[in-house]
């Protein structure tokens, strides 16, 4: 059972840019959860002669920590990456996901980890005198952690769904691990462009069986973790004899490609915390509604004010089938193309 609070925090981290090729607006919102474990990039013109619009929501569980490392590391990780040098952009985010989980096992990736924690402990304090928030067991549990001479990453860790566009090969990559969700919208229709890793998809539980896992009734792997695709959650990890693709839960991410066409109009990336509560082409249709209305210009639009309603919208609307609301953290990003 997620401890919730008694009334959500509906304040949000706004952020809109914009270069030649497109703009962008990103909105996140801690909501009913008692702490905003979501991070996220929006990292545009970088690299060799601007060459890449780097995009990326990382959805954390059991904390803040992983996500936050993830954050600070994905695009210096990926813009290093001898692959790119010879076009090899899927394979260079693919090894890209996996180093995230190496970096988090090194010595200053250890070290780092710890100190995220702290300061992200010293938030949850300020927060908790600020809304009157009580320690629940699960705060204790974590206040504990930190004590310990261990890996954080070993029990936490993130989703990661990340859009690359390349301005050289004029393509666009989609990559997720995870159940966060990547969307392309084209003449007005959603198109997914990643696979919401659960454990009960059949590639994802033959994968759980065969590297000695299982799955409980609930879809949870080893009754714990409802998802089979992540960053961190070292601990799922460890087994020698096999890849870091065949592990119990895996970094390996799917990636899907995409040509540069004047077709695409913009790609929504959201946690689950988003698709949870809410269709892929409502989504778009929201965004096309509020950019194309009768009498407004498309560009100036803020679309960081267009995710805050959508936020809004979820977070106090019934759901689900038991008449609940959206319960959990919301992160989201739209990507529009000038």
């Amino acid at each position: 059972m997620v401890d919730l609070l008694k009334q959500p925090i509906t304040e949000k981290e706004f952020s809109d840019n914009e270069n030649n090729l497109l703009r962008y607006g990103s909105c996140g919102m801690q909501g009913w959860r008692r702490r905003m474990e979501d991070s996220h990039i929006t990292d545009i013109s970088q690299g060799e002669n601007e060459r890449f619009n780097i995009f990326g929501v990382f959805d954390g569980h059991g904390g803040k920590e992983v996500s936050s490392f993830v954050k600070n590391h994905f695009t210096k990780a990926f813009l290093a990456n001898k692959k790119i040098q010879t076009d090899h952009i899927k394979q260079a985010i693919i090894e890209t996901f996996l180093k995230m989980d190496e970096l988090m096992q090194e010595s200053e990736g250890i070290k780092e980890l710890k100190n995220i924690s702290k300061k992200a402990q010293e938030e949850d304090d300020i927060l908790s005198k600020k809304y009157n928030i009580v320690d629940t067991q699960m705060d204790l549990y974590i206040k504990a952690l930190l004590s310990k001479d261990e890996n954080i990453a070993n029990s936490r860790g993130c989703t990661a769904a990340v859009c690359v566009i390349d301005n050289k090969t004029k393509k666009i990559f989609f990559a997720n691990a995870g159940d966060s969700r990547l969307i392309l919208c084209k003449k007005g229709r959603a198109y997914r462009m990643s696979i919401d890793h659960k454990p009960d998809l059949e590639i994802e539980k033959n994968r759980i069986h065969k590297a000695a896992g299982w799955v409980n009734d609930y879809g949870r792997i080893n009754g714990n973790l409802n998802l089979s695709r992540c960053l961190g959650d070292l601990e799922y990890k460890k087994n020698k004899k096999i890849s870091a693709q065949e592990q119990i839960i895996t970094a390996y991410p799917d990636v899907i490609e995409e040509k540069m066409s004047s077709d695409n109009e913009f790609i929504i990336i959201g946690c689950d915390g988003i698709w949870d509560c809410i269709q892929d082409q409502e989504v778009c249709d929201i965004i096309i509604e509020k950019t194309k209305g009768s009498g407004v210009d498309p560009f100036k639009v803020k679309l960081s004010h267009i995710l805050g309603d959508i936020c809004d919208r979820i977070c106090h609307r019934n759901v689900y089938s038991d008449g609940s609301a959206g319960y959990d953290n919301m992160t989201c990003l739209v990507v529009q193309f000038k």
